[in-house]
């Protein structure tokens, strides 16, 4: 069943064209995401770490290494360092407070084991978290690819 059109009348005609396209506008609002960039609700975050691993790259310093950490919808996560032959792996928990703060704990001695909650906002496939809360780590801030590509 398709929409009534009128008479081929110029009338009808835009009357028509501004319906279907303000039908078409309507669905295309509720089926895309919001925008990529901004402060993260409890819930985008969510969806962006559950659907994608995030990683951090560098070669300051250190010498080459990188972190990817993926996160399981029912609060575990693990993460994996990767420095030359080196290979740590931990484990932990995360979570999404109400008033939007993503927290997450480690099970080895990372952030000494504590709890720390981070402010997570996105611009377009990067993550930054600033800390808040709690047990912030070796930083204030963490700066995140989403997958796991080092550029």
């Amino acid at each position: 069943m398709g929409i009534p059109f009128r008479s081929p009348t110029r009338r009808g005609s835009v009357s028509a064209f501004v319906t279907v396209c303000g039908v078409a506008a309507l669905l295309a609002g509720c089926a895309g995401e919001r925008s990529a960039s901004g402060t993260l609700s409890a819930e985008e975050i969510r969806q962006t770490v559950v659907r994608n691993p995030l990683t951090r790259c560098s070669s300051i310093l250190l010498g080459a290494w990188r972190y990817t950490a993926r996160h399981v919808r029912d609060g575990r996560m693990s993460a994996v360092v990767l420095a030359g032959q080196t290979r740590e792996d931990a484990t932990g928990a995360w979570r999404v407070t109400s008033d939007d703060l993503y927290c997450r704990t480690w099970d080895n001695d990372w952030a000494g084991g504590r709890e720390g909650c981070f402010r997570v906002s996105r611009a377009d496939d990067t993550l930054v978290f600033d800390h808040v809360s709690g047990a912030a780590g070796e930083s204030q801030r963490y700066t995140y690819r989403l997958g796991e590509a080092c550029d």
